[in-house]
């Protein structure tokens, strides 16, 4: 394996051209009440994919013929060990070096040890760069790919509830991990959002709340509850947008969508099923994002994002199954840069 030098290193932006998607398959073990709902709503999503650009799904060799029935033909299986299907979260983050090719590989403990089962998700990372041939960073800071959101200009969004939370980083100051995700990423300019440390596992990540959709824009996600708890959080870190400027100094335009609402799915106070139609995913030449069966909600959210996105495809996939888990479309995914 190929360790740390010191070269220039950027992360680019989801929207630049891929190589592929990489996806995961679900465990039977940590999906014990809707195993085949989960796996038709990965499916969906894999197929949807397919469609922009090619797709490796990744799952555990327990459960690769099954996979490869149901998937069919068209998807590459790497087989490797696995805990769960949360790809974004514990595999590499790739990076452009002078060398070529890097990808990051986090310090992951399973979302600040909600999960007791992330023993082989943490070397998933390391494994999967050693068998692409792609050199390793190494990196002892415990974030997961979820929670990190670029321009591809050196300009990255985060939340202080999951890598400044004691959880996963004890003690670490602002300072200190804004120094290593310039090492890493090649991050100039972090923009902190408070986050939401109520959210069940994840802690509030970037990905249910804020993306860049292009360098000095970002699509934000509005809260649709009356009042609360979840509506006070939201508040706070859309106020924290107000006012801030990328890497290169230019204020940020801020977009907004709206989550889907919690009907039938425990009432506003449910903080684990994901209602966040920002958890899309970018592909070469579209956008794969979520539905819920919501109908005309389903359907001002694709307007949303066709408008933010003139020039990619939008195309919806049912994750109502998926969502249970707390994830959704952009959770599973992880792509690998052209």
């Amino acid at each position: 394996m190929v360790e740390l030098s010191r070269t220039p290193t950027r992360m680019p932006a989801e929207w630049e051209p891929h190589q592929r998607c990489f996806i995961a398959w679900p465990s039977a073990a940590a999906w014990s009440d809707d195993l085949a709902g989960v796996e038709r709503d990965v499916v969906a999503v894999a197929r949807a994919v397919r469609a922009f650009e090619p797709v490796t799904v990744i799952v555990d060799p327990a459960d690769a013929r099954h996979a490869g029935s149901v998937l069919g033909g068209d998807f590459d299986l790497w087989e490797a060990p696995i805990d769960d299907a949360w790809f974004r979260d514990c595999g590499p983050t790739f990076v452009e070096r002078a060398a070529g090719q890097a990808g990051v590989c986090w310090r992951f403990n399973g979302w600040g040890m909600a999960s007791t089962e992330y023993a082989r998700d943490a070397l998933l990372a390391r494994d999967l760069l050693a068998g692409l041939g792609v050199e390793v960073v190494h990196s002892a800071l415990a974030v997961e790919g979820g929670g990190l959101a670029v321009d591809g200009a050196g300009t990255l969004l985060t939340t202080e509830s999951v890598v400044l939370n004691a959880n996963r980083n004890p003690g670490i100051l602002h300072h200190q991990a804004e120094a290593e995700l310039a090492r890493t990423l090649g991050i100039r300019k972090t923009i902190w959002l408070p986050g939401n440390p109520h959210v069940f596992g994840t802690n509030g990540h970037i990905d249910g709340l804020a993306c860049f959709v292009r360098p000095g824009v970002v699509l934000f996600q509005r809260c649709v509850d009356d009042g609360g708890q979840r509506l006070a959080v939201n508040e706070a870190n859309r106020a924290a947008l107000d006012g801030a400027s990328d890497a290169d100094g230019r204020l940020l335009e801020v977009l907004e969508i709206r989550e889907a609402p919690a009907v039938g799915r425990g009432g506003p106070s449910e903080w684990t099923y994901s209602r966040s139609y920002i958890n899309f995913y970018v592909a070469n030449g579209g956008i794969v994002m979520p539905r819920f069966g919501l109908g005309a909600t389903d359907d001002e959210a694709r307007d949303v994002l066709a408008a933010a996105f003139p020039d990619r495809a939008i195309t919806q996939v049912d994750i109502s199954r998926l969502a249970v888990g707390g994830g959704g479309i952009h959770c599973i995914t992880q792509q690998q840069p052209a």
